[in-house]
């Protein structure tokens, strides 16, 4: 028995370190087609409109009968009939045939639900890919600028190495000597906190896409280039007529015009008189009453009719329900018009916000090939011994800067530029 926990135990522990050991390769289109079946918050939403669903097929079934049966069996004694065992048995049924369309109305009105359902679906899956977009870009990000940093380090060091060389020699000052060693120190720090950062972005990544954080995730890197030639801005309105077309936050505020207008349909309903047909049977038994199973024969009986209720006075709780009904569709109205301007402003400024990310990139591309030449020129001058190791040192800082604003930049009008195609209802693709 101990030998076959242990061996139970040993498997256990090789499945959790090949869960472990693996390593699962998306593209963004992979992550976003992953997230949408094991995202939480995306199941939720799933589970909401199933929670819709539910309710719209309830409705439907209030146009049905209900039918219910009922059953008594019981026993009594008394000093002067003695014992006696008694028994009533039914079914009765009911269905409601006009009630002022209130069950009609309620039909719709769920299934107006599914739909609103589906579209806080879609909104919540936008928000989510805004997320997952965001996390890819800064992976990609961090894993090219660990590639530059790379080669800054390695230039850092074979500066330090020769600054050590000439320092022994007495051609340069111990101070001139220290700040090389700063800047390698400095240089691989950089390197580590941007490795940092690339944990994160991943930690981040698994997170959205409901991955534990001990498995394995590594992303497939498109080609930048290409990416980038991709990113044509369309004209603004373009924008703003494919937006209005999909968004779904939109769409909800647009039905829950319509859903409160059935609201006041219902309400309406109460004015009007209602018919509901009802039958039954039902029969039963008393055993001092003779044979019993004759009985049920004889005391069967049926029964069916109408009942019309008719309001006359309800303390005007209909008038005042109708009344409340249209200032919610009026509130609804309002709160379109108001989420359609505001949306409109926020396109209008995201527009105008990726563009000027998009001239933000292309200024800054130049200025790190700039000044990237300007450090590899300056990094000649030094090793000829034509310049201090101070001026170098200002202008690899210069580069370092430049070409971190140029990684920012590009990433940044890559996020916004993607985003745009969200709010448009585009796929998004790198």
């Amino acid at each position: 028995m101990k030998k076959r926990l242990m061996l139970l135990l040993l498997l256990g522990m090789m499945v959790i370190f090949q869960v472990q050991g693996q390593t699962n390769r998306f593209t963004l289109e992979e992550c976003l087609k992953y997230a949408e079946e094991h995202n939480y918050s995306l199941q939720n939403a799933r589970l909401d409109k199933t929670v819709s669903e539910i309710n719209y097929k309830q409705a439907k079934l209030q146009m049905t009968p209900t039918i219910s049966a009922s059953a008594n069996h019981g026993y009594g004694h008394s000093h002067n009939d003695g014992s006696d065992w008694t028994g009533n048995y039914g079914v009765s049924a009911g269905i409601t045939l006009f009630n002022g369309l209130s069950i009609y109305n309620n039909i719709k009105q769920s299934k107006l639900g599914v739909t609103q359902s589906e579209w806080s679906y879609n909104y919540e899956k936008d928000q989510l890919d805004i997320q997952i977009v965001q996390a890819f870009l800064n992976i990609l990000m961090n894993e090219e600028l660990l590639g530059f940093q790379k080669d800054v380090i390695k230039k850092s060091r074979e500066q330090m190495e020769q600054g050590y060389h000439r320092y022994l020699a007495g051609q340069i000052l111990e101070s001139d000597y220290m700040l090389l060693e700063a800047q390698y120190v400095s240089d691989s720090t950089n390197y580590d906190n941007t490795l940092i950062s690339l944990n994160n972005n991943y930690i981040t990544l698994k997170g959205l896409l409901a991955i534990n954080t001990a498995a394995g995730v590594e992303v497939v890197k498109p080609d930048t280039a290409q990416m980038i030639e991709n990113l044509r801005i369309p004209e603004m309105q373009e924008v703003i007529d494919k937006a209005f077309d999909y968004l779904p936050e939109l769409k909800l505020s647009k039905s829950r015009i319509e859903s409160a207008n059935y609201d006041v349909k219902i309400a309406k309903s109460n004015y009007c008189p209602s018919l509901n047909l009802n039958a039954g049977v039902s029969t039963g038994f008393s055993s001092s009453l003779g044979d019993v199973g004759s009985q049920f024969g004889d005391r069967l009986s049926e029964n069916v009719g109408l009942s019309l209720n008719i309001p006359i006075y309800n303390q005007n709780k209909a008038r005042a329900s109708v009344k409340l009904a249209k200032i919610n569709v009026q509130k609804a109205e309002n709160d379109l018009q108001e989420k359609q301007l505001d949306v409109l402003q926020e396109l209008q400024k995201y527009y105008l916000s990726v563009t000027e990310a998009e001239n933000n990139y292309n200024v800054s591309s130049i200025k790190a090939k700039a000044y990237h030449a300007n450090f590899q020129a300056y990094n000649m001058k030094f090793m000829y011994g034509t310049i201090t190791a101070a001026d170098l040192l200002t202008q690899q800082n210069n580069y370092l800067s430049a070409l971190n604003t140029y990684m920012q930049d590009k990433y940044s009008f890559v996020l916004q530029r993607k985003i745009l195609d969200i709010v448009m209802g585009i796929p998004v693709t790198l």
